[in-house]
């Protein structure tokens, strides 16, 4: 009786103990994962088995994550087809509309937004205009100076010009009139008459004869007679007009020279600048701009954006991946983590298994003490 005790006492001893050697066996194995968390030496020689296995072959798992991340599981289908989800499009539009909606309502004024990205813009913006007027207004300048007035002004302007000729005329004939009834007109008929007899007759008999009569008086009334006539002026309007219509043939080249040319097209360039009001639609609010398009804004702008941006992204899903380089931002990240915090990680999700496999160690270590144990006894 008692030999059958014993035996029995040393079945479930080496029961217990293959199971205690089981379950701190799978134990040790698990917790050598992670620890230690460095590399241990006992003098120069480092201690087998140190670190765990993850702090050692940390690099190859952070790795081999990224590009299970980026295979399996943030894929460019994947993404495209979260992207199309109405989900995700009513979260997107809510977004923008938000977003945009700032905007429309705020006091912010177009130069401050500008500034932002354009320093001095008002400045920028008029050298870029005057830039672009005095290319366009060069251009036009060499284009035009090929042509003749006529085809400048046109037929209309032709008419036009030759309508006021009878008006320029009878200004002329009348303001020659008035010359020589004024004391400077009188003047130069009495010098050009002197001259003229001096010139013609010298200091002769006849010559003092005529010098001691007043020519002015008998010639300024035929002269101004001559003025007033229809014929005078029918003969000046003919001349007047013959001279415009040979001008108005002519090319505009032969009437300007690269002078003149620059003059005008800067006197044209600063008129237009100065017509422009930068100043005051720089210093407006952007509401002042935006508001009258909120509703156009909101009920088609927005859904025409955010569909073609959404499809765009699924579309090219492939590119922006590549382009921000998923594999390498897991990686890093991983790579950045402390160790001790991915164990915790790691066991937060697998300690449940973790124990069961702790169990289970303990579990084949006595099935293993126990099948011991018979074959002794036996």
């Amino acid at each position: 009786m008692q030999i059958e005790l014993i035996t029995i006492l040393k079945i479930i001893g080496m029961i217990a103990i293959g199971a205690m050697i089981g379950a701190v066996t799978n134990h040790l194995a698990i917790r050598m994962l992670f620890r230690p968390l460095e590399a241990k030496y006992i003098g120069k020689y480092r201690i087998p088995f140190t670190p765990g296995l993850i702090p050692k072959r940390r690099d190859e798992l952070a790795a081999n994550l990224g590009r299970t991340v980026v295979k399996h599981l943030v894929t460019p289908g994947g993404i495209g087809k979260r992207l199309r989800q109405p989900a995700m499009h009513e979260a997107v539009t809510g977004l923008v509309t938000t977003e945009i909606m700032k905007w429309l309502h705020s006091d912010v004024t177009v130069r401050t937004v500008v500034s932002r990205f354009i320093e001095q813009p008002e400045q920028k913006m008029r050298d870029k205009i005057g830039d672009t007027l005095e290319h366009e207004l060069t251009d036009m300048m060499s284009g035009l100076k090929r042509s003749t007035i006529e085809e400048v002004v046109g037929e209309a302007g032709v008419g036009k010009i030759k309508t006021v000729i009878p008006e320029i005329v009878d200004a002329l004939l009348k303001q020659t009139d008035v010359y020589f009834d004024s004391p400077e007109g009188k003047m130069q008929l009495e010098e050009t008459t002197a001259r003229f007899i001096q010139g013609k007759l010298g200091g002769g008999m006849f010559g003092m004869l005529l010098a001691n009569i007043n020519l002015v008086e008998m010639i300024q009334p035929e002269i101004k007679r001559v003025l007033q006539g229809e014929s005078t002026r029918r003969f000046i309007t003919q001349m007047v007009d013959q001279e415009i219509g040979q001008v108005m043939n002519r090319p505009i080249h032969t009437l300007l020279d690269e002078t003149i040319e620059q003059q005008v097209i800067e006197r044209i360039k600063s008129e237009i600048l100065n017509r422009i009001p930068l100043t005051q639609a720089l210093d407006l609010p952007l509401h002042h701009y935006l508001s009258r398009f909120e509703e156009k804004i909101r009920s088609e702008f927005v859904p025409l954006i955010v569909d073609r941006l959404i499809e765009q992204s699924a579309n090219h899903a492939e590119r922006i991946m590549m382009t921000l380089d998923i594999e390498s931002i897991v990686r890093d990240e991983v790579d950045l983590l402390d160790t001790q915090y991915l164990e915790e990680i790691v066991l937060s999700i697998s300690r449940k298994e973790f124990r069961a496999i702790t169990w289970l160690g303990g579990l084949l270590g006595g099935l293993i003490g126990m099948i011991q144990a018979i074959l002794v006894i036996a």
